[in-house]
């Protein structure tokens, strides 16, 4: 018995070690580790000091604004619909679920308000870089579709998202996260719109939005 109680307890002793460790390790440190697990390689210390600067130098933000979580969520969040991930340098699409695994397993409101903040910077460059999943179709009155501003046959939809879905790998885009977002004029009939969602989600397009 005593034997035993030799041999468990160091493996113990090693395992509450590697948890404290965990547990006091900066919260930027825990997500770079958590995207790291999901095969992202993603260095978010670096990823929030490129972006404080990129936002200051495009007058998104104040130097002053980056102590302070609030200005940085109401002023980031009024270019959440026209914002180009690409001209804010961010290379490719984020997913959200690290991310919100970490923000759920600790208090952030009980953190500096400079870790908040910094929280806040890098919670607005996941949210940009979803735009990359975007891929707009528009559907016209006349029951055409049109892709980039040019008509798109419907019998040709498949092969023409999917060889788009192919050419954004770069930007971490696949049919898995990849987001139809489908724009109709006022006058586009109702079952044309439900024709070409009944085709998206055929193609395994599920992730679709819709304007009018």
């Amino acid at each position: 018995m005593k034997k035993k109680l030799f041999i468990v307890t160091p493996i113990l002793a090693i395992c509450i070690v590697l948890f404290m460790a965990q547990s006091n390790e900066p919260i930027t440190k825990t997500l770079t580790r958590k995207y790291a697990e999901s095969d992202f390689d993603l260095n978010v210390d670096q990823v929030i000091s490129d972006f404080k600067q990129t936002l200051i130098d495009k007058k998104f933000l104040n130097k002053s604004d980056l102590n302070d979580p609030s200005a940085i969520y109401t002023k980031l969040s009024t270019l959440e619909e026209s914002v180009d991930p690409n001209a804010l340098g961010i290379q490719g699409f984020v997913e959200k679920k690290p991310l919100t695994e970490v923000l759920d397993s600790n208090d952030i409101f009980a953190m500096s308000p400079q870790v908040q903040a910094d929280i806040a910077i890098f919670t607005y460059y996941q949210v940009f870089s979803a735009k990359y999943c975007d891929i707009e179709l528009r559907l016209t009155d006349k029951r055409l579709v049109e892709f980039k501003d040019d008509p798109l046959p419907v019998n040709s939809l498949e092969a023409v998202l999917f060889e788009n879905i192919a050419s954004l790998a770069f930007r971490n885009i696949t049919v898995k996260n990849a987001r139809i977002v489908i724009k109709a004029d006022a006058a586009t009939p109702n079952e044309f719109v439900s024709l070409i969602r009944s085709k998206l989600a055929e193609m395994g397009l599920r992730a679709v939005k819709f304007d009018r």
